[in-house]
């Protein structure tokens, strides 16, 4: 009798994401990773005409195709320095994985982020920053927010991964992801490479934060993470204030990065993303419901900074938080507070 032969495995093209703040750093970092020649080339996104899902798509598409002219093998994209590289990895998976199983397979081998040394130095730890000239507002942001979903970080500056309070930082914002020199990218290279299924969803279920939040410990050397948890919302107010005048490094600690998810009494309805990189707050509104079961009880904060007070920090925050009588007071009370902060897109006047 014969025995059944098992069906050989479709052919793989596995995809590398590379960004980087200067986009001449993502295309030859992306050079090097593909042995110097990248199959598919940088594709441009055009704000405010297209985004990053937009963009996601778009190549998603043009891998297919490639894909379907026979096209195979390792594949790095240099993503234009304003494209969000969770949110392009996170779509084309998405996307690709709808391809029938016979057909060659695409998926996203890794998330590569481009920086150095100097760059971390200065735009998170906040030193020599007089140095830049006029940044945009949100460069600490969109820099921190690449580091953190990254699987590989890659230095372009010497002895980058040497210890240092920037590498420090890099550890703590992204543990698991694997910290090389540009030097060390050939050595790299000629690693087995082995395509995880669904590697971009697990990167953005696993950040440094989210960690933290979950109990894991991931201090490295003079960077130090603290968790602050508490049941009852923020007074949009005392929140301000207490963000504007007690979040200093002489009262509280160097605040490198902090993330998590809180609640404001003044918008009740709906969990807010909370977001500080170089000095800057940002309080976006998340899909989660206040009513919904997976939402936070209250307030769920990570803070990664330097030198923390760890006691003044709690202390302050406590501050912001509603007093009895005003919880007591309920949502029509909440409602009528000042709320300094910026209105969400979707929030309409009643």
């Amino acid at each position: 009798m014969d025995t059944p032969r098992s069906l050989p495995r479709p052919p793989v093209l596995a995809v590398t994401l590379v960004s980087a703040t200067d986009a001449a750093d993502s295309a030859r970092i992306a050079r090097q990773l593909s042995g110097g020649v990248t199959s598919v080339e940088s594709v441009a996104v055009d704000l405010p005409d297209s985004d990053s899902a937009e963009f996601a798509a778009e190549l998603a598409a043009e891998l297919a195709r490639q894909a379907d002219d026979g096209e195979s093998g390792i594949t790095a994209i240099s993503l234009d320095p304003v494209a969000d590289p969770m949110e392009v990895a996170l779509v084309l998976e998405h996307l690709c994985v709808r391809r029938h199983p016979g057909d060659t397979r695409i998926g996203v081998l890794d998330v590569v982020a481009v920086t150095s040394v100097d760059e971390v130095t200065r735009v998170l730890l906040g030193e020599g920053a007089e140095d830049l000239g006029p940044q945009q507002w949100d460069r600490a942001e969109r820099l921190a927010a690449r580091l953190e979903f990254a699987g590989l970080i890659v230095l372009t500056d010497g002895d980058g991964a040497g210890a240092s309070p920037a590498v420090d930082l890099l550890r703590v914002l992204s543990p698991g992801a694997e910290i090389l020199t540009e030097r060390d990218l050939d050595r790299y290279r000629q690693r087995r490479a082995v395509l995880t299924p669904q590697r971009a969803h697990r990167l953005a279920s696993d950040l440094g934060w989210q960690r933290a939040l979950r109990g894991v410990s991931s201090d490295a050397g003079s960077v130090t993470t603290f968790v602050f948890r508490d049941p009852l919302p923020f007074h949009p107010g005392r929140l301000n204030t207490a963000v504007a005048d007690e979040f200093v490094a002489h009262r509280v600690g160097r605040i490198l990065r902090s993330r998590g998810l809180v609640r404001l009494a003044s918008r009740a309805d709906r969990v807010a993303s909370w977001s500080i990189a170089g000095d800057v707050l940002s309080l976006d509104p998340t899909a989660i419901r206040s009513w919904s079961t997976d939402a936070p009880v209250g307030q769920e904060i990570v803070f990664l900074g330097r030198d923390l007070d760890v006691d003044e920090l709690t202390r302050v925050l406590h501050g912001c938080l509603l007093t009895p009588r005003e919880l007591l007071a309920g949502p029509d009370l909440w409602r009528t507070l000042a709320d300094p902060f910026p209105r969400w897109e979707d929030e309409h006047q009643h």
